[in-house]
């Protein structure tokens, strides 16, 4: 009987667990209307000056990035959850994964119409910052492989259009 009891109590435990498990499983929580904001990025340590254009639709956590190659910066990017406003930085970010970059051996990259640097494997992630009235994009590139270190960061200024 004292068996029975015990695999009942674990029995409700675990089933309490999963409720609440499930109830906490929701996902993202986004407020926010429509949005699309282009900027001229400039200032860009990353790459050339160029075009980044990012958009979110109402209520959704969702970020769709369209940016020119040769700005240097990641071709996607998230939302976090909350309100987002995509022309003052607040809750989103550019990122992507297992893509090369080439970099010099003093951790540098090299112009890009050039084809000199080692080819590097990296996963970036960029996070957007408020400073007084700039916006600016503070990335930086880990290597893709388990030990993760830093091997490239980089910034530009966004200024929206």
């Amino acid at each position: 009987m004292k068996v029975i009891l015990m695999n009942l109590a674990a029995t409700a435990a675990l089933a309490t667990t999963a409720v609440l498990l499930v109830a906490d499983s929701g996902g993202k929580g986004c407020h926010q209307p429509a949005q699309s904001v282009t900027f001229d990025v400039g200032h860009n340590t990353c790459g050339a000056p160029g075009i980044l254009q990012v958009s979110t639709p109402q209520d959704t956590c969702r970020l769709d990035v369209e940016v020119e190659e040769r700005t240097g910066l990641p071709m996607t990017g998230d939302v976090y959850d909350g309100t987002v406003d995509l022309r003052q930085g607040i809750n989103w970010y550019l990122a992507d994964m297992n893509v090369f970059i080439h970099l010099n051996t003093d951790g540098g990259t090299p112009p890009a119409d050039t084809d000199s640097g080692t080819p590097v494997e990296v996963n970036r992630a960029c996070e957007v910052l408020l400073e007084g009235e700039v916006l600016r994009l503070k990335c930086t590139a880990r290597n893709a492989n388990l030990a993760n270190e830093q091997v490239h960061a980089c910034e530009a200024v966004l200024t929206p259009r």
